[in-house]
């Protein structure tokens, strides 16, 4: 009886799951993918008793395709990404000085500043960033806010 209840809570509920994942991702097999998961997440940890709402299902699916893309996003180190297509040398030559202005001024934040910007803008969480640099999320939120504002205004003064 409760197998039959979940066959047709799955039957209901996994073209729009597909379809939601499909809209985020963008990725049909990533889509697919977390899709059956959620769904074994889903049946494994709250059983097929707890089919009345597709809203748990959905948040399964959602954290998973966050952690994912937290997962992808860790392993990009590569900082720029240079364009595929240089449309003419001259953009090629105006990307690199803007590029290199970015690294010198980078150079001139202190050693702890630049480490604690890259893992934030590599999508590291606040909490994370906190323990590997033995502080508080609080005091790691207001660093990383003081250097982006210190690296804007060093980029600004060198533009005049």
């Amino acid at each position: 009886m409760m197998k039959e209840k979940y066959h047709l809570f799955y039957s209901k509920y996994r073209d729009k799951l597909f379809s939601y994942l499909l809209y985020k991702s963008g990725d049909p097999q990533l889509a697919e993918d977390i899709m059956q998961d959620s769904f074994t997440r889903h049946l494994q940890y709250y059983g097929p008793q707890n089919i009345t709402s597709p809203s748990l299902l959905f948040k399964i699916a959602r954290n998973a395709l966050v952690d994912q893309q937290r997962y992808q996003n860790k392993f990009n180190t590569t900082g720029f990404v240079e364009p595929e297509t240089v449309t003419s040398g001259e953009t090629s030559l105006i990307t690199k000085q803007e590029s290199s202005k970015i690294f010198e001024a980078l150079e001139q934040l202190p050693e702890q500043e630049r480490k604690i910007l890259a893992m934030a803008v590599k999508g590291v969480p606040y909490k994370e960033i906190a323990v590997q640099v033995d502080s508080s999320v609080a005091n790691i939120k207001v660093r990383i806010h003081r250097t982006r504002k210190r690296l804007q205004q060093m980029l600004m003064e060198e533009e005049k």
